[in-house]
């Protein structure tokens, strides 16, 4: 029982001194570290999470105060990495709200984490910048189940290969330059 308040009264001690140390290194570099805290706010974290990414208002490049509507889904590729956003936009230019989907390519996130708040909530924030004109959005493919199921198949095949059941021709047919030309 001494034994166990020894090793309980040591650590405490230790600790102390070792915060206390810690304390005055702090002092110190307050004015650097704040400079690189704000810094380091806007940089990538190497970890983010879904959860804060969804519902994140998305705005256009060109034209950074305007809201084109937020994060509704995040769609992985086989690889489990982002392919594509969803944004659900609202009404910008006489365009209603409609879910559309967001090449990863298209998109860039800005994150800054609020080191005084409280974990999981509002911890960390993106912005998102969508890399096109709010005319070019109404080109942008809707999403919906028509549109997944199609993107699903070009790109499983693109990453197994055709298929030799889905070779153009006819059943019995001939690969002949002759007849490939004539389905062309």
């Amino acid at each position: 029982m001494h034994k166990r308040l020894l090793t309980i009264a040591v650590t405490a001690v230790a600790g102390s001194l070792a915060l206390g140390g810690q304390a005055s290194a702090d002092k110190h570099e307050n004015k650097e570290e704040g400079q690189q805290q704000s810094h380091a706010s806007m940089q990538a974290q190497g970890l983010y999470s879904a959860d804060d990414l969804m519902d994140a208002d998305v705005y256009l490049r060109d034209d950074p105060e305007e809201n084109v509507g937020e994060v509704e889904d995040i769609l992985l590729d086989d690889d489990q990495k982002i392919s594509a956003l969803v944004i659900e936009t609202g009404e910008v230019l006489g365009m209603g709200g409609r879910e559309i989907v967001a090449d990863i390519k298209k998109i860039s996130v800005e994150s800054k984490r609020d080191d005084g708040g409280t974990w999981g909530d509002g911890y960390v924030t993106h912005r998102v910048t969508i890399d096109a004109q709010s005319e070019d959005l109404e080109e942008f493919p809707e999403y919906e189940k028509e549109w997944f199921d199609q993107e699903s198949e070009a790109r499983r095949t693109n990453r197994e290969g055709r298929s030799a059941w889905h070779a153009g021709g006819v059943a019995g047919g001939s690969m002949s330059k002759d007849n490939a030309a004539e389905e062309k």
